[in-house]
């Protein structure tokens, strides 16, 4: 296992040379402000700032479109379930009844959430993530958290590619997924392998870490600096969002 982590090419953007103590300090009142909003046009708003700071950032188009339908289809049922279930005015097709106000509602928690969406992209997508956990760290975020967090993106990609080795392996010994007795335990075999495997690595690990001094604290190596170009969008953010949250609620 490499300590070496490794990201995404950062385009070259007002955001990516934004601290990312402050990005980090507006994004996060600002999802907490979209999070909590309740009518259509202020979560309208909300979205389309999302996409103007993503279009700011000059992010590829087909990491965000992939991405951002994540999100949408996470928020897919409220779409459907909603118009349905809620009484009011709407539209009868045939025995279906869609009221005017679940559709509102569905679409709201659809903007919502692509809202949400676009700005976890902005932080993933404007620097490093060891960038942003240190980030963290400088904001007084316990250290424990800012390691396992760490460690959990880390091994996200440790136990996907250990899984497309056991997915190799099996396909090259005839095994077809298939949804009978054989199958299911096969299936059952593969993931308590693979939670083993991840077992002992993260044995090994931890026996690595120590040998190497570590002693639970977080350190860093990234330097941090404060300017009045950080400053600025910072409370533009906020106020952007707090002027959004008092528009929904008045």
């Amino acid at each position: 296992m490499t300590l070496a982590f490794r990201h995404r090419p950062i385009p070259d953007s007002p955001l990516a040379r934004w601290d990312a103590r402050w990005k980090l300090a507006a994004v996060a009142p600002a999802v907490c402000g979209i999070a909590v909003l309740d009518h259509l046009a202020p979560v309208a708003v909300a979205l389309a700032l999302g996409l103007f700071l993503l279009a700011l950032a000059r992010l590829p188009g087909a990491w965000v479109r992939g991405r951002l339908a994540l999100f949408a289809f996470a928020a897919l049922p409220f779409v459907i379930v909603l118009p349905a279930t809620l009484d009011g005015a709407g539209w009868d097709i045939g025995p279906l009844h869609v009221s005017e106000r679940g559709t509102v509602a569905g679409l709201a928690v659809l903007c919502r959430g692509l809202a949400v969406g676009c700005f976890a992209l902005l932080l993933l997508g404007t620097a490093p993530l060891h960038h942003t956990v240190s980030a963290a760290h400088k904001l007084k975020v316990p250290g424990l958290l800012v390691q396992l967090t760490l460690l959990t993106y880390r091994y996200a990609f440790l136990l996907a590619e250990e899984m497309r080795r056991l997915r190799v392996a099996m396909r090259t010994r005839g095994f077809r997924a298939a949804p009978t007795r054989h199958g299911y335990r096969a299936l059952g075999h593969a993931t308590g392998a693979l939670l083993v495997r991840g077992s002992d690595r993260a044995d090994s690990v931890s026996a690595a870490m120590r040998c190497r001094g570590f002693d639970g604290r977080f350190h860093t190596l990234t330097a941090f600096r404060t300017r009045a170009a950080d400053i600025i969008p910072f409370v533009a953010l906020v106020a952007a969002a707090g002027a959004l949250v008092l528009w929904d609620r008045w």
